[in-house]
């Protein structure tokens, strides 16, 4: 038993790297209708954490899309609306635009010529991941 409880202290140093982190942006105020962004780091060696965008508008759907991974140092990604159920989420040089009529994700392959309306960003602040809306 004791010996357990050693290993446990020897693994938190590994375990303290890692980031289980998520925001929502809450279209309109509506909590059944948002757009959340997910981060996971599974192994705290890897430079890598996963990310995955939620559309939700309850009850009609919700759906977790895999988008691409970002570096452990979060890079800010920004959302645009272009219209009523339709969105553009921006992170470096990546584009994906982001639907709540279906609950639908998909990448762009060049950036849009106008994303629409800038609501705000996904940012960290203090080591905590959450939505600023835009000024």
């Amino acid at each position: 038993m004791r010996y357990l409880a050693w290993l446990s202290l020897l693994l938190v140093p590994f375990l303290a790297g890692c980031e289980n982190s998520g925001a929502s942006f809450m279209v309109g105020g509506d909590k059944n209708h948002s757009i959340s962004l997910l981060r996971e780091q599974r192994w705290f060696w890897s430079g890598e954490v996963e990310q995955v965008l939620v559309p939700a508008r309850f009850p009609d759907c919700q759906r977790r899309v895999h988008i691409d991974p970002d570096s452990k140092n979060f890079t800010e990604m920004k959302l645009y609306q272009n219209d009523t159920r339709l969105f553009v989420a921006q992170q470096g040089t990546q584009w994906w635009a982001v639907g709540t009529e279906a609950c639908e994700v998909q990448k762009f392959k060049t950036p849009p010529a106008d994303p629409g309306d800038l609501v705000g960003s996904f940012q960290r602040k203090d080591g905590t991941l959450m939505f600023v809306p835009a000024k």
